[in-house]
């Protein structure tokens, strides 16, 4: 079974973005997380979820999923587990489709990813195996990137003219053992044995923080992944991106995680992990988050009692 998720608090978004993927869905349940007090879109969808029932659900523990942010969005990767979805899909509601079948193409990378790949991205370099080229086991999360207005922070932004036209390399790579990447969360796709990792921190109201949310969620995701001997995978599917946020806005929002996320993946880094299961090295993440910020020390609280919700 394959489950989508899509973060909202914008009715005529998310309305537009369910006409626009209708035609070529090729997912079997859609999850809305209604970013609002109650339920306030009429979407004639099964799972639709607002903060009414995130609270009955989770009761005094409610507080761990981020309230006015889009990592709101882990909260409907617990229920998608729940429903027993073999793959998790998530997308942002401005993001249309472009790549087709968008999940079967994601299903792609993490099932058939070669062995072998290119020394020269593109070309078919002289030693590549023609017959059998393997599989390459254990790729877990698959990162798809985007057409039209790239992910730019506002920093970036500000200081160039930001295309509207924009187009990836249509290659694939996977992330070596060791290093880290920037991980979006509005085209991800990963298997179920990986939604204990799934945990995106805090944001948006009462948090110091904003706009970090997937990137922090992808530091510790791949610290675990590198442990446990999984892979990241980063290209296609493609889906096109048609909103730009303000740039302005977003400078006051990502001002105080700019230096932070300096900091941020050297603490992750450190951390020595023994457990062989994503809910144990999520656990030993969250207790070994012991640290002079007040946000690293919530974090390791909220990483436990989101673990715990798999235990």
């Amino acid at each position: 079974m394959k489950a989508l998720v899509v973060p909202t608090n914008r009715e005529d978004a998310i309305k537009a973005f369910l006409k626009a993927w209708e035609p070529v869905k090729d997912w079997d349940i859609t999850i809305i997380i209604e970013d609002h007090a109650q339920k306030s879109f009429d979407l004639g969808v099964d799972h639709h979820y607002s903060w009414s029932e995130i609270n009955d659900d989770l009761g005094e523990n409610s507080w761990i999923i981020s309230n006015q942010d889009s990592a709101i969005r882990c909260y409907g990767f617990l229920q998608a587990y729940r429903m027993g979805a073999e793959y998790i899909f998530s997308l942002d509601d401005d993001c249309y489709p472009c790549t087709l079948p968008w999940c079967q193409e994601h299903i792609k990378r993490l099932s058939s990813t070669p062995k072998w790949t290119e020394s020269i991205l593109g070309q078919r370099t002289r030693g590549l195996p023609y017959d059998n080229r393997g599989i390459l086991d254990n790729v877990m999360f698959n990162v798809g990137l985007w057409t039209g207005i790239p992910d730019f922070d506002s920093v970036q932004s500000l200081g160039c003219i930001v295309p509207n036209d924009f187009e990836p390399p249509a290659y694939d790579r996977i992330i070596p053992k060791g290093q880290y990447v920037p991980i979006c969360g509005m085209n991800l796709a990963f298997k179920r044995e990986a939604t204990p990792l799934c945990y995106f921190p805090l944001m948006g109201t009462s948090s110091p923080f904003s706009r970090f949310d997937d990137i922090w969620f992808g530091v510790i995701a791949k610290k675990i992944c590198d442990h446990l001997g999984w892979h990241i995978s980063v290209g296609r599917p493609f889906i096109e991106h048609i909103r730009m946020s303000d740039k302005f806005d977003n400078l006051v929002k990502e001002a105080p995680g700019i230096k932070f996320n300096e900091e941020f993946w050297e603490i992750i880094d450190k951390i020595e992990l023994t457990s062989k299961t994503p809910h144990g090295c999520m656990l030993e993440i969250g207790n070994k988050m012991d640290h002079t910020s007040i946000y690293i020390s919530q974090l390791g609280w909220t990483i436990r009692l989101w673990a715990n919700l798999f235990s």
